[in-house]
């Protein structure tokens, strides 16, 4: 359990430290028994956390779960811009049951909805660009493709690095990460 757990926490930094409202990690057995080690611990990894989790597909060989912290995911969902963008893609409701739902049928189809880098705090001219719905030229690769001005983009990548760092750091100084997924974001950055 406790590889999982290191692993799904150097996974999820920015998320833990309250930096992004979700993070994608496909979890399987072949790094170790991951997969085996999911389905037997997953629930008591996370008593007591503000960070959630939704599996989005499930094969025989592996999962695609979606950690998300609840409050700052239904905060991004209640922005109106957002909102608007989601409805035009055909989610019917800002709900996160909602949300996830469609993201669920949506990775059934067989490839990764790209509307999901919203969800994972992409910001809206990216993934607006990315679908070919404005235009915004490609003006950088990073942690994601950058359209328009690159700024904002460039600091919200670096606010995800850093907030990985700090994770990686406490947990290769000993820190347990089911303490750090349990506390969220409270003191990361203080």
């Amino acid at each position: 359990m406790r590889y999982l757990v290191h692993r799904i926490a150097r996974c999820i930094a920015a998320t833990i430290a309250g930096r992004k409202p979700a993070t994608l990690m496909n979890i399987s057995n072949d790094n170790g028994g991951l997969l085996d080690a999911w389905d037997r611990y997953r629930e008591d990894i996370f008593i007591g956390s503000e960070i959630d989790y939704y599996e989005l597909k499930r094969t025989a060989k592996n999962v695609i779960v979606l950690f998300f912290d609840q409050n700052r995911l239904n905060e991004l969902l209640r922005n109106e811009s957002v909102k608007k963008f989601l409805f035009e893609c055909g989610y019917e409701s800002d709900s996160i049951d909602h949300a996830l739902s469609m993201l669920k049928q949506r990775y059934a189809t067989g490839r990764c909805p790209p509307e999901i880098g919203i969800f994972l705090g992409i910001p809206l001219k990216d993934v607006k660009g990315f679908m070919g719905l404005n235009s915004l030229q490609n003006t950088k690769c990073g942690m994601w493709r950058v359209y328009g001005d690159p700024s904002a983009s460039e600091k919200r990548m670096n606010e995800y690095r850093r907030a990985r760092n700090l994770i990686t750091r406490r947990l290769f100084s000993g820190e347990d990460p089911v303490n750090l997924i349990r506390a969220g974001g409270f003191g990361f950055f203080e």
